[in-house]
């Protein structure tokens, strides 16, 4: 017969996970442990944190690439408006000038609280633990 251990399987966040070690002593868990000690938890909360990021920039960005696509092409759509003129000064520029800086801005400005947020929800969950 084999000698085959029993393996308790629970949640981190549960009273159990947190007070049981690998042989039934009690033991404080750690996140911040798990993630200095690089263990396999450690890492599964590192890349759900890498994975939040990604989602984040990968909105951005596509706030961006419609932006920077979608002037061409409404300008392709649209001849008249690439040849029209406000003021002496074609309208392309003027949308350039008035209408796309503050679109990146604003990206920024969102991408950078979103990211901001993910690391301080991250963060408190190291420490909560």
């Amino acid at each position: 017969m084999s000698d085959q251990r029993r393996v308790v399987v629970a949640s981190p966040r549960t009273h159990r996970a947190r007070r049981l070690g690998d042989t039934g002593s009690e033991r404080s868990w750690s996140l911040a442990h798990d993630l200095d000690e690089q263990t396999e938890l450690g890492a599964v909360y590192v890349r759900t944190l890498i994975r939040a990021q990604l989602r984040a920039a990968l909105a951005t960005l596509t706030v961006v690439a419609v932006v920077i696509i979608g002037l061409p092409l409404l300008l392709v759509l649209l001849p008249a408006l690439g040849r029209s003129r406000m003021h002496g000064i074609p309208v392309s520029w003027l949308g350039l000038a008035l209408c796309i800086q503050p679109i990146w801005i604003a990206a920024a400005a969102r991408h950078l609280r979103q990211a901001e947020r993910i690391e301080r929800d991250f963060a408190r969950l190291v420490d909560r633990s």
